[in-house]
């Protein structure tokens, strides 16, 4: 839905047109450039439902159709669909939403893109409050109410008593609402997830190093454990700010140069950064169960790494066991991973070139270009770009979360090691 409103801007007073794209949104933080003098103007918008959406803009904002005029300037803003900013019609792309996703995805994909897409809103705002209730519970170690939860919320229909068994269902039920929130194409968890599940229960079942290193290092992971769990529902609870990160998968060779020419006006930068880099960090601390289990299944032990190595990695820096692993730089963990047949989606998942773009002090978002820049990325990227980044790093993240839990499990006072 497209709206327009006559605005003057607070800095030059030149009075214009705005056409503003307009979906039901928990909150939505955007801008719009004055084209006159160029001034970013903030605004938000709130509201699921037609009778309670409100939208506020940071200007003056006059009333009636009366107020528009022969040959005042128009733009078009939209937080929801990469738009194009002198726009006053129906065309061309990036003229109104619907259209332009329609013509850069065609039908089929666009109907597959919306299905996703709606489904995983769905998810961060019905099924994940259940999820966070139940995992808030597991925590504080309340058996009670966790199995009261499980069984009015998750249909499990017996008695989760150890404490094992009530790491698996709450980790089940993590894993249920992160997978749809993460979406369906593009996505590598289940093949990441699958192969490290058969690697880990054939080390167990050959060696009790093995088991031994995953009940140690389970015991000491009660703190990130909790980290992990409160960054995923910090995704969560922002979900609307990044989640449009979806459509970049979508894209056929060549369609995306069409959103390279458009940009995305959505003011929350931030806060989505915020997300992104404690997001990475976590995720790349929780690589060693992966890297464990590939080396238990190769050489018989946890700890040994062998003579295989990525080349990227020092020979001075590559590590002899586990602990030496937890101590080497980001880049290198993800480089041990991502040279398993398999695995290898973590390189673009944790994409440690992008992360120092990202991540660097100047980095900041461009209202003008509507582009990421930093020193060290004067050309930077796209906001979609950034935003398939961040998406990127909520999926390795849940993804991890899953592998964490073989650790968790391991480590259960349930089991005598």
């Amino acid at each position: 839905m497209i709206s327009r409103y006559c605005l003057k801007c607070h800095g030059c007073g030149e009075v214009f047109v705005a056409r503003l794209g307009l979906e039901p949104t928990c909150g939505t933080r955007f801008y719009l450039p004055c084209p006159h003098c160029g001034l970013p103007i903030g605004g938000s918008m709130s509201g699921t439902e037609l009778q309670n959406h409100r939208v506020n803009i940071e200007c003056q904002v006059l009333s009636g159709s009366a107020s528009e005029s022969p040959g005042m300037r128009v733009v078009t803003i939209n937080p929801f669909v990469p738009s194009r900013y002198d726009a006053d019609s129906f065309t061309p792309d990036g003229s109104f939403p619907t259209m332009t996703l329609l013509q850069a995805l065609g039908q089929d994909t666009y109907m597959e893109f919306k299905s996703e897409r709606d489904a995983a809103l769905e998810a961060g705002q019905i099924l994940w409050p259940k999820v966070r209730m139940l995992f808030q519970y597991y925590l504080q170690g309340n058996s009670d109410m966790f199995t009261r939860i499980a069984q009015q919320h998750f249909g499990v229909t017996w008695q989760p008593s150890t404490s094992h068994e009530r790491t698996s269902v709450a980790y089940q039920a993590m894993g249920a609402a992160t997978t749809v929130i993460t979406g369906s194409t593009g996505t590598t968890s289940a093949k990441v997830i699958g192969r490290f599940s058969r690697k880990h229960l054939a080390a167990m079942e050959r060696n009790k190093d093995h088991l031994l290193a995953f009940r140690r290092r389970g015991q000491s992971s009660v703190s990130l454990e909790r980290d992990v769990f409160t960054e995923l529902n910090r995704f969560v609870e922002h979900h609307e700010s990044w989640e449009l990160g979806l459509l970049g998968r979508f894209f056929e060779p060549g369609s995306k140069d069409t959103f390279d020419e458009l940009v995305l006006y959505r003011d929350e930068f931030s806060l989505v950064r915020d997300l992104y880099q404690h997001g990475f960090e976590l995720a790349c601390k929780c690589l060693w169960p992966l890297v464990a289990a590939q080396n238990s299944v190769l050489r018989g032990n946890p700890d040994e790494f062998g003579d295989v190595h990525p080349d990227r990695v020092p020979e001075k820096q590559r590590p002899k066991n586990l602990d030496k692993f937890d101590k080497l730089s980001n880049a290198f963990k993800i480089a041990y991973v991502a040279q398993v047949p398999g695995w290898e989606s973590f390189e673009s998942l944790l994409n440690n070139r992008r992360r120092n773009t990202i991540g660097h002090a100047t980095a900041h978002h461009d209202l003008q270009t509507g582009r990421i820049v930093s020193d060290e990325s004067v050309s930077g990227m796209t906001y979609l770009d950034f935003l398939s980044e961040v998406l990127g790093v909520f999926e390795a993240l849940s993804t991890l979360a899953q592998v964490l839990r073989a650790s968790r499990v391991a480590s259960s006072p349930d089991f005598d090691v």
